[in-house]
């Protein structure tokens, strides 16, 4: 299961949190590369892109690590 990650909609003026995304590499040159989430807006229909987390999961502490 994906993290639902926020994503912003210019035309709309507004943000929505999906998990509902692509995730797309772009080469930058040089042996470089950045990491993009794409997902298709509700408002407009529009792809709107944020940059993707690269760890995918967050690891789950027990409670008593915080009392």
């Amino acid at each position: 299961m994906k993290r639902a990650l926020k994503f912003y909609d210019i035309e709309a003026r507004r943000s929505f949190t999906t998990d509902q995304y692509e995730l797309v590499v772009i080469e930058l040159g040089g042996g470089r590369s950045v990491t993009l989430a794409v997902a298709i807006s509700p408002y407009t229909g529009n792809k709107c892109y944020s940059f993707a987390p690269r760890r995918t999961e967050i690891k789950s502490v027990g409670l008593d690590r915080f009392i």
